[in-house]
């Protein structure tokens, strides 16, 4: 079986349980003889706008799901006025790599509603 077509299942699995154990998941649907490295780096590179790997690369994450928990995170630290601290044990789980692409993304769009927002009393 192709790397793709076992992402294709992975994804799948992913939108039913929002994250996935690699090794469990290989091992349920009998996939054999394929490196794992190859798998992740294949995610890392073509996939990363909608799978999330952890950071001992053990677990597979949707997307949607680490974006969510960041976001709420996020506010809670801002409503709370503590600084968000992305080394702490809330995002332990995942690569800083992913944490800094995440928070720009929702630093973007925040800025973006912001300046629709001006607009539109304008």
């Amino acid at each position: 079986m192709e790397s793709r077509e076992i992402i294709e299942l992975i994804l799948k699995e992913v939108k039913k349980k929002s994250y996935i154990n690699i090794s469990e998941f290989l091992t349920n649907n009998n996939l054999k003889n394929l490196k794992i490295k190859d798998l992740i780096s294949e995610i890392e590179t073509n996939y990363n706008n909608e799978l999330i790997l952890d950071s001992k690369n053990l677990e597979i994450y949707s997307y949607n799901l680490v974006y969510n928990y960041f976001k709420l995170k996020l506010f809670y630290f801002l409503e709370k006025n503590n600084d968000m601290d992305l080394s702490s044990d809330d995002f332990k789980e995942f690569k800083p790599q992913d944490l800094i692409r995440i928070f720009c993304i929702i630093d973007s769009e925040f800025f973006n509603y912001l300046i629709r927002h001006i607009n539109s009393r304008d």
